[in-house]
């Protein structure tokens, strides 16, 4: 292969979600995704929420009085990851600015979405009682989104498949290569499994 300064060999990222592909991962049903947010001491808060990928946007509430819910009203810089197991192992990171569209209260301005979203998860019946729990429980949730348009930063990648061919070739960032140790500088051990080797038994260095 072609080689970078130093001599080193060029390596490659794995290809980025065409705009197509990245709609249809965020909106296919099986998925949550992990949203963090900025405590007041400046860590890091990250839960699992249930989203809806709609018009361009991440749409999603968070549970009234929450603490996610309090550091978007002090500081809506948010950030989202988003991905999978299988083979295609797709990828999404989101960094951007969460906006409060409606206030605890105003249920019925977004229940339609509110249903779309959460049948991901749960059926109509489900939801149904759901709703009328909440309602007779008087909690009151907000509506939120993040719009994945600039300047809100969206990052993605995904594994090459068998027998695909490699179009979509990213070069890796110099910036990796910079102070990178030469090559050989380690020697992966290799499981027994990898080797063929009956279990129990030492794999060669």
């Amino acid at each position: 292969g072609r080689c970078v300064a130093g001599g080193r060999p060029e390596r490659m990222l794995m290809p980025k979600l065409t705009q197509q592909e990245m709609d249809e991962f965020l909106s296919e049903p099986d998925y949550f995704a992990r949203f963090a947010t900025v405590d007041e001491d400046g860590f890091p808060r990250v839960i699992p929420i249930v989203f809806l990928y709609h018009e361009g946007k991440i749409k999603f509430t968070l549970r009234p009085n929450s603490v996610p819910l309090k550091n978007v009203r002090r500081d809506p810089k948010v950030a989202f990851a988003f991905d999978e197991r299988s083979a295609r192992q797709r990828r999404v990171i989101v960094q951007g600015l969460a906006r409060i569209v409606y206030e605890p209260g105003q249920e019925s301005e977004w229940e339609d979405l509110y249903r779309q979203m959460l049948l991901k998860t749960m059926t109509d019946e489900e939801i149904d009682d759901y709703f009328r729990g909440s309602a007779a429980e008087g909690i009151a949730r907000p509506w939120l989104e993040v719009d994945l348009a600039p300047p809100t930063r969206v990052k993605s990648w995904r594994e090459y498949l068998d027998g695909e061919e490699r179009d979509r070739q990213v070069n890796m960032a110099q910036q990796y290569l910079n102070h990178a140790p030469e090559p050989g500088w380690w020697t992966p051990k290799i499981s027994a499994d990898a080797q063929g080797l009956e279990p129990g038994t030492t794999p060669s260095h």
